[in-house]
């Protein structure tokens, strides 16, 4: 039994320490291609060309203060206190974003309980929100708003 089991032990802490080596240079995009070249796309696709994204772009995520709120458009403006890297240069600055039938409003009481759907017009001038969504071309579609909670990443 000691004959089968010492060399198959030793089979698999070779497997172990060779896959992590052969995995370290990174993806592989294979000869003379690069991130954000035309790649081909899979079989059964057609004719389709993909590209690779080599980061993520157009997802937005902002926490401000509502300075003015807008029925009929259904807009928000808001003072950004706190965002990721796409909106970083909206720092301390008021910003209106657009909301769509699709956008969920949500409020939450405290950090622990579960979010519940608001309306528009829940949305009111002081109110600390968190908005995430889409930038595109310059706008901001707000994909979901939510009001209350703590947030801890406010100054």
């Amino acid at each position: 039994m000691k004959k089968i089991l010492v060399p198959l032990f030793l089979m698999v802490l070779l497997t172990l320490a060779v896959i992590p080596a052969a995995a370290g240079n990174g993806p592989s995009y294979g000869p003379g291609v690069k991130p954000g070249s035309p790649q081909p796309a899979p079989l059964g696709t057609g004719d389709m060309v993909t590209f690779r994204q080599s980061s993520p772009r157009g997802m937005f995520a902002m926490v401000g203060t509502i300075t003015a709120t807008d029925i009929v458009a259904r807009t928000v403006t808001l003072t950004v206190l706190r965002s990721n890297y796409l909106v970083r240069d909206y720092m301390n600055t008021d910003v209106t974003v657009l909301t769509t039938l699709t956008t969920k409003l949500l409020y939450k009481v405290t950090m622990d309980s579960v979010a519940q759907p608001i309306t528009f017009e829940e949305i009111l001038v002081g109110d600390v929100v968190s908005i995430n969504g889409l930038f595109t071309e310059g706008i901001f579609t707000a994909q979901r708003i939510t009001k209350g909670a703590a947030l801890n990443c406010l100054p």
